[in-house]
Order: structure tokens, then sequence, then C-alpha cells
């Protein structure tokens, strides 16, 4: 999946596959990035226009209950 920077103190990077509702995050600080599996556009939206990213992932995201998986990191 495509990911593109953001302006985030925690989070790098997002990608949002809308067909298949994916949404996937880039951390900052460990590198990791997780894939968050039935999330609406909304909550894309949502999630782009919010103050905090990392505040938005902690309070919103994480409460909602989305199946989640962490991607195997990549070697560079």
């Amino acid at each position: 999946m495509q990911r593109v920077p953001i302006e985030s103190s925690s989070i790098a990077s997002i990608g949002y596959a809308p067909q298949e509702r994916v949404l996937e995050l880039e951390f900052r600080q460990s590198g990791e990035v997780y894939q968050y599996f039935d999330v609406p556009a909304e909550e894309y939206t949502a999630f782009l226009a919010a103050d905090s990213k990392g505040t938005y992932v902690n309070q919103q995201l994480k409460s909602r209950g989305y199946r989640y998986r962490r991607l195997p990191s990549s070697s560079k």
C-alpha cells in the first residue's frame, strides 16, 4: 500500500485503501507499520482532520476495536 508522509510527532506516514477499507499507519519512533481493517472512509477523513494524530489513534481508533495486525519489518 502506498503511504504518504504526514505532519505528526508520532505518525510518520499513512495509507488508506478505500475498496478494502484498510488503514495503514507507520509509527515514527519505532518504524512499526500497522494495518487496521474495516475502517470506514469517514474514520480516515476524521483522522486526517485531527489536531493530534497520535491522540486520535489512542483515544478514537483503538477504542473502536478495529481488527489490526503489525506488518513484519522490512530490512532496508
